[in-house]
Parts: C-alpha cells; sequence; structure tokens
C-alpha cells in the first residue's frame, strides 16, 4: 500500500510537472527568408538572430529558416505555414494579386545608398542611370565629363562606396566581365567592335549565358527580362539547350541564361568565366561578395576593377517583411518589434560589428545590425505602405503577359 502510495504521489507529481510545463511553454513565430545569398551562410546568420530577438520579445520563441526558393517561401506564406516572410517587391505584388487577403505587408526595408547613386549622380531616369553606370566603369570622372588622355587621372573610381543616405529602392545590374579578363581565361571577347562598350546584341550574337535568379526575382529575373524585351529580345531567357533547338529566327528573340544558386556563387561564376554575364541587385559585388566577411572575394577590390556594368536598370522597390494575415495581432506587434529592435543602433549595435572585437553588450557575438546586413544588406524597417507597391504589381502583370511570347 505504501509503495501504491508512493507511486500515485509520483505521478501526481509528474502530472503536476506536465502541467506547468505546458502553462510555460511560449508560442512560436517562424519566420522565412529567400535564398538570395548562399542558403546555408543566411541560415547560420538567421538563427544567430534568435536569441536577440527572444530577449526582445520574451513571450514568444522565434523559428528562423529559408526557403529552398523564392516560391516556396511565397507559397508557405500564403498557405500559413509560416507567419512571416521576407518576401521580394515582386512576391508581394504577387501574393497581393494571386492571394489576396492571405498575406499582409508588415514593413518595407530600407538600405543605404550606393554613393554613385544616392549623392554623386543622384536620379533615377535613364540619363542618370546612364552617368551612374559610366561612372562605375570609370569612364568619367567626378565631374560627368568623359575620360580622355590629359584627366584620366581624375576617373571616378568606384568600389562599392556607400552613401549615409537611406533609400526604399534599389536597382538590378548587369555586369560581365571585363575582356581583358576573358582573354585570361581563354574566353572570347564580348566587345567585338573595339568601341569600349558591351551591347545586348554582342551579348546575344556570342551566344553569352547570364546567370539569373528564380522567376520571382526583381532584379535577378523580372527586370533584366524587361530589360531584354524593350531592347527587342522578347522571348527573355532560355536554357542553353532550348536555345539550341530554335530556329535562327526565333533564335534572334531569345537570350540564353542558367539559373544560379544565390548571388555569391553567380559572382564566383562570373569572376571564373562559368556565366559570361550576372544579374541582381546593385550591387551584388559589393553585398554578396565584398563585405561577406566568410565569403571568397571579401575586401577583394577585383570584384570591380575585373568587371563591366553594362547596364543600371528601373529602379524596385525594396524587400519586404509580409505576415500570413491570419496570425494575431501580437504575433505581427511581435515580428515588427524585434526586427525594429535588431536595426536600431541603440538595440541592434553597429552594423559592422563582426564580433571580433569584445563586444560586452553581444557576449563577442555579431551584433544584430550586422547579422541583418549581412544577410540582405537591410539597414533599416519602416511600416508597409501597400500602394508603394503598385509598380510592382504593375511589373508582375506585365510578366503575366509577356510570358511565353
Amino acid at each position: 500500500m505504501k509503495k501504491s502510495l508512493t507511486l500515485a504521489a509520483l505521478l501526481a507529481v509528474s502530472c503536476l510537472g506536465m502541467v506547468s510545463c505546458n502553462k510555460s511553454n511560449k508560442e512560436t513565430i517562424t519566420l522565412q527568408f529567400v535564398p538570395s545569398n548562399d542558403a546555408q551562410t543566411v541560415l547560420t546568420r538567421a538563427k544567430k538572430l534568435e536569441p536577440f530577438f527572444e530577449k526582445i520579445c520574451p513571450e514568444y520563441k522565434f523559428d528562423m529558416n529559408v526557403g529552398t526558393s523564392y516560391a516556396v517561401v511565397n507559397t508557405a506564406l500564403a498557405n500559413g505555414q509560416i507567419d512571416g516572410g521576407f518576401l521580394t517587391a515582386s512576391g508581394y505584388a504577387q501574393e497581393s494579386i494571386e492571394n489576396k487577403g492571405k498575406v499582409e505587408l508588415l514593413l518595407s526595408a530600407a538600405r543605404a545608398g550606393y554613393k554613385v547613386q544616392a549623392e554623386d549622380f543622384p536620379g533615377l531616369t535613364a540619363e542618370a542611370r546612364e552617368k551612374q553606370r559610366e561612372a562605375m566603369n570609370g569612364t568619367i570622372t567626378k565631374k560627368g565629363e568623359k575620360v580622355t588622355d590629359a584627366n584620366k587621372a581624375d576617373a571616378y573610381v568606384y568600389r562599392g562606396e556607400q552613401s549615409s543616405t537611406v533609400v526604399n529602392y534599389y536597382c538590378s545590374v548587369v555586369l560581365t566581365l571585363r575582356d581583358s579578363e576573358r582573354t585570361k581565361l581563354g574566353l572570347a571577347a564580348l566587345d567585338t567592335d573595339g568601341d569600349g562598350e558591351v551591347s545586348l546584341k554582342e551579348i546575344h550574337d556570342a551566344k553569352a549565358v547570364w546567370g539569373t535568379m528564380g522567376a520571382s526575382s526583381s532584379s535577378g529575373f523580372i527586370y533584366p527580362t524587361y530589360y531584354l524585351y524593350n531592347n527587342g529580345y522578347t522571348k527573355g531567357f532560355t536554357s542553353k539547350s532550348n536555345y539550341e533547338a530554335l530556329s535562327t529566327e526565333d533564335q534572334k528573340l531569345y537570350m540564353i541564361n542558367a539559373q544560379q544558386e544565390g548571388y555569391p556563387k553567380m559572382i564566383d561564376n562570373l569572376m571564373n568565366g562559368q556565366i559570361d554575364v550576372a544579374v541582381g541587385f546593385f550591387d551584388i559585388r559589393y553585398g554578396s561578395a565584398f563585405v561577406q566577411t566568410d565569403g571568397k572575394y571579401h575586401n577583394d577590390p577585383t570584384l570591380f576593377t575585373k568587371t563591366y556594368t553594362q547596364a543600371v536598370l528601373d529602379p524596385i522597390m525594396n524587400d519586404t517583411v509580409c505576415v500570413n494575415a491570419n496570425i494575431s495581432q501580437a504575433k505581427k506587434d511581435a515580428i515588427k518589434k524585434a526586427l525594429k529592435a535588431a536595426v536600431d543602433p541603440k538595440q541592434g549595435g553597429d552594423k559592422n560589428d563582426d564580433g571580433d572585437k569584445n563586444d560586452v553588450d553581444h557576449d563577442g557575438q555579431p551584433s544584430p545590425a550586422y547579422l541583418v546586413y549581412q544577410i540582405y544588406s537591410h539597414t533599416g524597417y519602416v511600416d508597409g505602405k501597400d500602394s508603394d507597391y503598385d509598380a510592382a504589381r504593375e511589373m508582375y502583370q506585365w510578366t503575366l503577359k509577356n510570358s511565353g511570347k
């Protein structure tokens, strides 16, 4: 009987303990990143953000992960498989049209502008973007004058310098290796007429391979496709095998592409000659290579000296943080609070603090602001405004209308 009572007592205590544990269990918030940079690197950095977010919002447990593709994140968010996701402008535009009412815009990202675009040659018109392109290539001076033998010492030098100006847009850039570097790799020159510029026709006629991202990437696919369309390549991109099977007349309407596994890999493939053209956000050389402290090209200026900017494309609204519309307002507020704290210098620290120095506040670990910056180059978050993405919706509708043409 004594043993029986003891067992009963133990069971009672055990049950009470389980109830106590269940009561202390925190609700989980799941946030998912798109794999624009190396997925494993993004995941590692995202996981390091979890304890900071839980410190800011102690009532929740945060689960940060990375989707296998842009489309997977979109779908998971619309279906309620995750609470929040980092969607591109085009990704949000798509969801706001195809899954109206299921995905809610929470935040828009802010970025530090590039000095060449925000300060030295400001503007988003075609004329301003052409000046920016010339400056990035060093073919004009700081005053915007054409470089000659007489003033070549004053040629603009571009190394991805950042501006103090915070912007809510970015542009896609089209990059190639300079012909001098292509020759070293045994590749044919792209500037076949020797005028110092690489045209789309020269790229096409060389059967050059474009490195692109997934079809829902604004800067890595959609805006480059629009650029090609407006310059006569109305069919957009196709694989090399598909291209070779086309008639000569149809080939005139296509460019060859190969989808890449993130921007760091795309840059590496460009530098090694595995692809001929790279497209992505302004500037993938800087954000996905130069500042990546654990990357192959960290602080390597040859990223800029060995490459050539073929075009600076139309402006794109910054990335978004979206949530499934059905989650609680408390969860929405927590996500917003955590992300804004991460980029707040008073809470999230310095975006340049990689943890190498003795950082008492973060126990020698990279600051949250550094982690966010390394993942997506975000330096701030502001409350999202749906109407800011009207242009993105127009571009998405254009894409639907012209796909397959």
